[in-house]
């Protein structure tokens, strides 16, 4: 959404937050030490090697639940928003991402009520003073229109 900042997060599995509503912090690993098995994170400043275990535990957090072509346009489309978000950080990398519906409930939820998605997003990157962390989570939410084609929300 316009005006947000690269400060929102959520963890997987939970509900999607707006990216202005709670601040970023990184995502830190279940156990110390090196990932070595299911459900653990590598150590914070792992680099860019460690991305496709932090993919695979985003992936473990929840079931797909789109068709693969909606799923792939959004993950493009959640990493295109996102990484506009952060003007003023540096060295930005989206480490892992994933899109699934939006199942948080709405006060006019019903069964003709539109498609919503998240993508749920960890990247790394310094902050405008220069502090990069990696392990940083955010959300952007979708909805889908009558044509098809999502719309961020």
């Amino acid at each position: 959404m316009p005006g947000s900042s690269p400060t929102g997060h959520s963890a997987p599995g939970q509900p999607a937050t707006d990216a202005a509503s709670a601040p970023s912090e990184p995502a830190r690993p279940t156990q110390s030490g090196a990932a070595s098995g299911p459900g653990e994170l590598p150590p914070p400043d792992s680099g860019p090697a460690a991305d496709p275990i932090i993919q695979r535990a985003l992936d473990r957090a929840s079931a797909p639940d789109l068709t693969a072509r909606d799923e792939q346009r959004l993950l493009v489309l959640g990493r295109t928003a996102w990484l506009g978000e952060t003007a003023g950080y540096t060295r930005v990398r989206i480490q892992a991402a994933t899109a699934r519906r939006d199942t948080t409930p709405t006060p006019q939820a019903s069964t003709t009520a539109p498609v919503r998605a998240v993508v749920r997003l960890v990247w790394a990157g310094a902050d405008p003073a220069g502090t990069f962390l990696d392990g940083r989570t955010a959300t952007v939410n979708y909805t889908q229109n009558g044509a098809g084609a999502w719309n961020r929300i």
